[in-house]
């Protein structure tokens, strides 16, 4: 099989279990704060920009926010998520493939952390209201957390997968 074919096989496999943990996520009480959540279905979306690249893994994370979001009912979260998604993919991919210098449980702690930063401001942009800023310091400690775990996660996996599922150079990762 061509292997723009297997990336696009294995991205979608990878996608549909982002999607449905982001679905079971959002059937869970949040953590400690209104709109906290581990973030699992991350997991899966740093991995598919490790194990595929970083096109495929904007394409995964789009699918899962749109998709999950239409599914899930509540449409009115894509305007929340999608910025806050892309925006820390970005820096994520930046920090992996570019500077090329930090753990991915590093990666992943930052990401989490710029995610749920982002997705509070847009919630202030929205309501107009500026007293939810409150809530950043404390967003900002379960962010740390939640994104170590994902970071974690996805370490783990990356080093118990086989040779057959790296379309990049393992060393590298």
């Amino acid at each position: 099989m061509n292997i723009r074919l297997r990336k696009i096989a294995l991205c979608g496999v990878i996608t549909s279990f982002a999607l449905i943990a982001f679905i079971l996520e959002g059937l869970l009480p949040p953590l400690f704060l209104p709109g906290a959540r581990l973030g699992l279905s991350n997991a899966f979306i740093l991995l598919v920009a490790l194990l595929c690249g970083w096109q495929y893994a904007f394409a995964s994370l789009i699918i899962k926010i749109v998709l999950g979001s239409i599914f899930a009912g509540n449409i009115s979260s894509i305007m929340y998520s999608l910025p806050a998604g892309l925006f820390s993919l970005t820096l994520q991919i930046i920090l992996i493939f570019v500077l090329n210098r930090f753990s991915i449980v590093s990666v992943s702690v930052f990401g989490a952390v710029v995610n749920s930063t982002i997705q509070n401001l847009v919630f202030c942009l929205v309501t107009g209201s500026l007293e939810y800023l409150y809530y950043l310091p404390y967003l900002a400690l379960i962010s740390v957390f939640s994104g170590a775990l994902v970071g974690f996660i996805v370490y783990l996996t990356i080093k118990k997968l086989p040779e057959k599922f790296f379309f990049r150079v393992k060393n590298k990762i």
